[in-house]
């Protein structure tokens, strides 16, 4: 396959002095791109073909990152939402990996039946690579090299068959072609005995040589002596006959082992195309990874082909929108256990036990339930929340209104409106007299002294109030993340 040439570096987000982001135009050297400091939450690089070009395989050398995502564009592309994922977050240290540093530098490669079908069919000629670790906050990450490739020339001659080995060091190989005589094949000497066995078969507890020549005597004591034999005799032979032949299968043992036949671990979700919400990395680039091993397609939105959503939480705009369409709304442990069991588990499950009766005796029933699903088309909405109930978002900042002021560094601004919409918050567009809560990340401004005179009701806080509140997954004092003069 031959390897796509890179022409620049558009940008990067960080950069060593030693270790830039230029050392991966030459994949030869394996010479490292490295963030500038330790801690940095996250990095990214923008590098340019020479051409447009589609992209077949990718092969990429780590260098202490704990995860790396491949999205692609083309020159045109200015904005983050127009690049579309190529290879999704996928691992490449385990949580003690990179809390040990060990294992810094593994090596994946990745063929096309890991990258987006839809994305890779198209040709790009700019391509966006972005690494984290989390687990880490003490080295520098990075990568070490990466190498795309296009897909193989159809006019490529096919490889030839390697020389015939005949000598290994001082002993030589023995030639094992037809014409140097006959040679053991594998169970010819069951095979052998096998024959030999038939032939020599007893009829009715006697038996003779079929390779020598009987006669018409002999053949007839035989017969007499196999009529003559006790009714005793024949049953136990009856019996034997009975036991060997195999019993008929039954519908349900058919219909147990149509389900059990085994199906390919990559096409277990074949006509799945799901879409996630509510879920965080590193731990949603964990269960789309899982899927698409297994299959499945996914969307960053609901499409018209879109039929799952996996969802943390039952109140988020995404999972009413979904439930009015009519989608299938499942939870994560649906992943989780098709990919551990390496089979499709249906999302609708049989055999749970009723309540207890009140009686003495206590009955149980079958009852039909959804161990995964919050909400689909043939349960009704109250049989899902009795069942299994999609945890709701918290509510810790109802009835608080925010303001987000200045500038904020990469998309912090959208993670902040997500967090506080998510916990029920309210976001105002203008310095009205309903803001409570006034987020920057530039400090104390003078004009903030001017506001105050007009809503004494005030807080100037710092982003990092909000991220606390969804670690901690609790409302947390406002006070030690005030902003003073």
């Amino acid at each position: 396959m031959p390897e796509i040439k890179l022409k620049h570096v558009v940008s990067c987000s960080t950069e060593d002095t030693t270790h830039k982001a230029d050392n991966l135009l030459s994949s030869d050297t394996y010479r490292k791109w490295k963030a500038a400091r330790s801690g940095e939450k996250q990095t990214s690089v923008i590098l340019q073909f020479e051409k447009e070009e589609q992209i077949h395989s990718i092969d990429i050398g780590n260098e202490g990152s704990a995860f790396i995502e491949v999205l692609v564009g083309n020159s045109s592309a200015v904005k983050d939402q127009d690049y579309e994922v190529l290879l999704v977050m996928s691992s490449f240290m385990s949580p003690t990996e990179s809390r040990n540093s060990t294992n810094m530098n593994r090596v994946r490669f990745f063929g096309p039946n890991q990258l987006q079908k839809s994305t890779a069919q198209e040709k790009w000629d700019r391509v966006k690579l972005v690494c984290s670790q989390p687990y880490n906050k003490n080295i520098a990450y990075g990568l070490a090299f990466v190498k795309f490739h296009s897909p193989p020339d159809k006019n490529d001659p096919l490889p030839t068959t390697s020389p015939k080995l005949t000598k290994l060091g001082q002993f030589k190989v023995k030639d094992e072609s037809p014409s140097s005589g006959p040679s053991l094949q594998p169970g010819s000497l069951f095979f052998n005995r096998d024959n030999a066995t038939k032939s020599s078969t007893p009829l009715k507890g006697k038996s003779i040589d079929l390779n020598l020549p009987a006669t018409e005597g002999q053949f007839n004591l035989l017969r007499r002596q196999s009529a003559s034999a006790s009714p005793a005799q024949k049953s136990s032979e009856k019996k034997k006959e009975s036991q060997s032949k195999p019993k008929p299968e039954t519908k349900q043992q058919k219909a147990k082992s149509k389900s059990t036949q085994q199906v390919p671990f990559n096409r277990i979700m074949e006509g799945v195309v799901f879409v996630l919400s509510g879920f965080q990395n590193p731990f949603r680039g964990e269960i789309r990874e899982k899927a698409l091993d297994m299959g499945a397609k996914y969307r960053p939105d609901w499409t018209p082909d879109s039929t799952h959503l996996i969802c943390a939480f039952a109140n988020t705009p995404k999972y009413s929108q979904v439930k009015s369409a009519g989608g299938i709304i499942v939870r994560k442990d649906w992943v989780i256990d098709c990919h551990k069991r390496k089979q499709k588990i249906s999302y609708k499950k049989v055999e749970k036990e009723s309540r207890q009766n009140k009686a003495t005796a206590e009955v149980k029933t079958v009852k039909e339930e959804d161990p995964y699903g919050g909400s689909t088309d043939e349960n009704t909405d109250a049989e899902a929340e009795e069942d299994h109930p999609i945890p709701e978002l918290p509510d810790f900042l109802r009835g608080k209104h925010f303001f987000l002021y200045g500038k904020f560094p990469n998309n912090e601004r959208r993670l902040l409106l997500r967090y506080i919409v998510a916990f029920n918050g309210v976001t105002e567009d203008y310095m009205t007299e309903k803001v409570q809560f006034v987020i920057t990340s530039e400090g104390w401004h003078d004009s903030f002294e001017d506001a105050l005179m007009e809503n004494t009701n005030l807080n100037f806080v710092k982003p990092a109030w909000i991220y606390a509140i969804n670690e901690r997954q609790k409302l947390l004092p406002y006070q030690p993340y005030s902003v003073v003069p």
